[in-house]
Order: C-alpha cells, then structure tokens, then sequence
C-alpha cells in the first residue's frame, strides 16, 4: 500500500505539468487496451511500463525526465513479459483495470497472495516460444540423421588396410580377398 500512495502522490504532482497531462491520456487508453488484450502481450506490458515511466519521470524531471521514465519503463516492461518469473517476495497481486482506482485510494474488488518463490508463468505461450519452437522444429526436419558405416566401409577408412595400384588408385579386389581373409 505504501507502493501505491507513493505512485499516486507522485501522480498528482506530474499531471499538473504540461507533459504530465499527456501523458494521462495514454494511461487511459492503455486502461481500455488492458480490458481487451491479454496480460502477457509484451507489446501491451511495453506501453503501459512506458505510460507508468513517463508518469513518474514528468513529476521528479519534468518533460525530459518524462522521456526517459517512458524509455526505460518501455524497455523494463516489454522484456518482462517474455516469460517466467519467480517472486523474489510475498506480494499482492490485483486485477489490472483496478490499478488507477487503487493509486486513487480505493480497493480492489479482489487480491490473490503470491508467496515467495512461486513461480508464475504466462498461460499462453509467449511469441519467444512460439519462435524457439519453430526454429527447433525445423532444424529437427533439416538435419538426416547420420547413417552407421557398414563393417566393409569401416575395413576401408583404415590407412593400413588400404592395398593400391601404383597410379594410386585403391585395389579392391585385393583388399576384398584381404578382407574376407580376415573375417575367418
């Protein structure tokens, strides 16, 4: 909670600036677009970390710290996304369209306790996985598997089996004798 009247001081304080004004207009569209996509969208985490930097950048540096809290929430919450998180701590977990009546001072219609060390992974698969796993696919159909030498091509690979004619060439008829006369 204390995370939360943190944020929404700091809030306040941003939106009565120029850049903290705009910036409120995209926090309420990423609102709406939260509802409609789903939370594991790493394009979606990445505008509202960008709307959440620029928030608290406008009120600590003014326009400029506004562009820099976008960019680094932007980067923070796109590569956050991307799969599997272990909690490094008990936390609190809310529905995300309650986040803005949560920094307001209201509660949430419900929470869910999150134990340390749980791990919390997203329930459909990511487009990381989903490209890991055609990559990994086709290289499964592309690469033969390597085929085992019969006992005659291994005899023939040894330097001190090989019996040659005087151009260079390899003899085979007497390496094939040579062969069968040391199979008995």
């Amino acid at each position: 909670m204390v995370k939360a009247k943190a944020v929404g001081y700091l809030a306040k304080k941003a939106l009565k600036t120029k850049a903290g004004k705009g910036v409120a207009a995209v926090v309420g569209t990423e609102l709406v677009g939260e509802v409609i996509e789903t939370i594991d969208n790493p394009y979606l985490n990445a505008g509202v970390g960008a709307a959440e930097g620029a928030l608290l950048g406008a009120a600590v540096g003014g326009p400029i710290g506004a562009v820099g809290g976008a960019v680094a929430g932007g980067l923070v919450g796109f590569f956050l996304a991307d799969g599997e998180r272990i909690t490094p701590c008990a936390m609190i977990a809310i529905p995300a369209y309650q986040y803005s009546a949560v920094l307001a001072g209201r509660e949430p219609t419900f929470q869910l306790f999150i134990k340390e060390g749980e791990l919390i992974t997203p329930v459909l698969p990511t487009e990381f996985q989903k490209a890991t796993a055609a990559v990994n696919m086709a290289e499964t159909l592309l690469t033969k598997p390597k085929r085992k030498k019969s006992a005659w091509q291994r005899y023939m690979g040894v330097k001190k089996n090989q019996i040659k004619f005087k151009n260079g060439k390899l003899n085979l008829k007497k390496m094939g004798a040579a062969y069968r006369r040391g199979k008995k």
